[in-house]
């Protein structure tokens, strides 16, 4: 990751099994969790940020 890309902490949800995870969303819009592997602990990579 490029030191100049921005992020910022987020709360996100698993699309596919519903943790909820401290994650951080790039500027691109890419969110990954803080704390665990890219992917979810159900092997998922996809998440939903919560409002």
């Amino acid at each position: 990751m490029s030191k100049s890309q921005s992020k910022s902490k987020v709360v996100a949800k698993c699309r596919s099994c519903g943790s909820v995870f401290v994650s951080e969303q790039l500027s691109d819009g890419t969110i990954r969790p803080i704390g665990v592997s890219a992917d979810c602990t159900c092997g998922d990579g996809a998440f939903d940020r919560l409002s």
